[in-house]
């Protein structure tokens, strides 16, 4: 067999030689998945729950209950890549759930350890409390490493997250009272960008992130949807995820899909209604 024949490119753009200077060779695991569904029971759900309980149910609360029972499934997903390639498996569902502050001008987020274990009422209150206090100014934590960050020259910053990233993710050092807890951001964060009208984005994976997953919810809006075979018109909910290849392939990503639409699609399902208020 000869070997493939290769030959200069003397007619490369401009752009296309730039870039191929410019750009190192391939060496991110990130795949990316987008998932539609429709969004009529859960509307329907939420506005029902509101009515009974008087709480504040929202689609945000709903996608992280389902991803965070979705884990609890197949909890081998649950991972994280340590030391260079070492897999270890977390024993708990612990998700990240972002929280926008000062009118959408800063960014932070609140974790929720043992997520698959709440009810609705429990996603409801703590999502409430949590991102209250940080949007108040009342979470020690977070103003502690805005704080730091915000004093901390830009020279400084790269080294310091990644020293950060070294104790909080290989050594697994625990210092929350700095704001700097273990494993910091659990195993998905969730992102809904849909309240700022987006109809269909991605997130890039934060080095010091170490989780499986990244879902943004985007905004649910009215699009064509087959039903019995004829066309209607339905709310659909969109979903995009961003996945670790290298714990997360196709197949592992379709059956967490699989049980976040189930648990979507029939949020009678997902878990009993919540108290009264």
């Amino acid at each position: 067999m000869n070997a493939p024949a290769f030959e200069p490119m003397t007619d490369a753009s401009s752009f296309r030689r730039m870039a191929a200077a410019m750009w190192r060779s391939p060496a991110d695991p990130t795949i990316f998945g987008a998932m539609d569904l429709d969004a009529t029971a859960l509307l329907a759900f939420i506005d029902e729950h509101r009515a009974r309980t008087g709480q504040r149910l929202t689609v945000t609360h709903l996608v992280s209950q389902a991803v965070a029972r979705a884990f609890a499934q197949h909890p081998t997903l649950n991972a994280k890549v340590r030391f260079g390639g070492r897999l270890e498996r977390r024993t708990s569902v612990d998700l990240f759930v972002s929280v926008s502050t000062e009118n959408g001008k800063d960014l932070s987020g609140v974790r929720v350890d043992g997520a698959d274990r709440l009810d609705l009422a429990g996603w409801v209150d703590t999502l409430a409390v949590k991102a209250r206090d940080i949007r108040s100014g009342q979470d020690a934590s977070f103003q502690k490493t805005r704080s730091l960050f915000k004093l901390m020259p830009f020279w400084l910053l790269r080294p310091f997250l990644r020293l950060v990233d070294v104790l909080a993710n290989e050594l697994h050092v625990h210092l929350p009272a700095q704001g700097l807890p273990r494993d910091p951001f659990g195993t998905a964060v969730i992102t809904n960008v849909g309240s700022f009208g987006i109809d269909t984005a991605f997130a890039p994976f934060v080095p010091m992130g170490r989780c499986p997953m990244l879902l943004l919810i985007n905004e649910v809006r009215e699009r064509p949807w087959v039903v019995d075979g004829a066309l209607a018109v339905r709310p659909v909910l969109r979903l995009c995820g961003t996945f670790d290849h290298r714990i997360i392939d196709g197949h592992a990503a379709g059956l967490i899909a699989r049980a976040i639409r189930t648990a979507l699609e029939q949020p009678a399902g997902l878990a009993p209604l919540a108290r009264a208020a």
